[in-house]
């Protein structure tokens, strides 16, 4: 959960200015549409509103390969703005960098301390569980690093970060 939260506020810390998104098994965010989801990966598990958003999720006999769960945040014009993906099996630092690089960006979860990677440019946040592994990857449209968000924000973040809950 804390994750999650996490994920929402680093994505909002980012400036808004939209650079290249980063796609994710051909979904690209702020270009892909709720429609090519549902057409590539079929009816999600669970739909779910979240403020002006529809979160499609893809969880248990859903989950899609490699995943434990994978979250497509599509706003009110049918638009992928996130997508949100919890991985099956663990992957170390070693194995984000041999595909993204180096992280401009590094920061960490404040109650538990587990560290965070950025690369904001390419629309990428890494986050990393207890023991060092990769537990989630949030892919967004592309941005220009920014400062972090003020602590004003994170109660809003942490509203948008509940896991979905309710019937389609």
């Amino acid at each position: 959960m804390r994750l999650r939260t996490l994920a929402l506020v680093t994505i909002f810390a980012i400036a808004p200015v939209r650079g290249s998104a980063r796609p994710w098994k051909g979904v690209a965010p702020g270009r892909s549409t709720q429609a090519e989801v549902i057409e590539r990966f079929g009816e999600p598990s669970t739909r779910a509103r979240r403020g002006a958003r529809t979160v499609l999720a893809y969880a248990g006999e859903q989950a899609l390969e490699g995943t434990k769960q994978a979250q497509f945040h599509v706003d009110a014009a049918g638009t992928v703005q996130e997508i949100t993906v919890f991985v099956s099996e663990p992957l170390d630092g070693a194995t984000v960098e041999g595909t993204y690089g180096k992280p401009p960006q590094r920061s960490f979860v404040e109650d538990t301390f587990q560290k965070v990677w950025l690369y904001p440019q390419q629309g990428v946040t890494v986050f990393f569980d207890k023991d060092g592994n990769v537990a989630a990857f949030s892919y967004t449209a592309g941005t220009r690093a920014k400062a972090p968000a003020s602590a004003e924000a994170r109660p809003a973040a942490a509203e948008r970060a509940a896991p979905p809950s309710g019937a389609r």
